[in-house]
């Protein structure tokens, strides 16, 4: 994977704890910061995926819903009868 440096600004409060957690962690700045970029990325996709799937998920409900209520309202009309029995020869 190619490594781009990227020169960004954040508040010294901020880049204080990334220090305090770089020391805890036995990891460098850039690594903490990496890693919680890439655990912010792939939450983001994993949101995103969630809400994509309750959106197919609920067009379904509403397509099923109107499925079942189309096929009640054939069921609740009065269909033809149809006599059964044998049919006998004319003679």
């Amino acid at each position: 994977m190619t490594v781009i440096k990227l020169g960004i600004s954040i508040p010294e409060e901020l880049l204080e704890e990334i220090d305090k957690i770089s020391q805890g962690l036995k990891k460098n700045r850039s690594e903490v910061v990496r890693n919680a970029i890439t655990k912010m990325v792939n939450t983001y996709k994993k949101q995103q995926a969630i809400e994509k799937a309750e959106r197919i998920y609920k067009e379904i409900a509403e397509d099923d819903k109107r499925l079942a209520e189309d096929f009640l309202s054939i069921c609740e009309k009065p269909s033809a009868k149809y006599k059964t029995g044998r049919r006998t020869k004319e003679k």
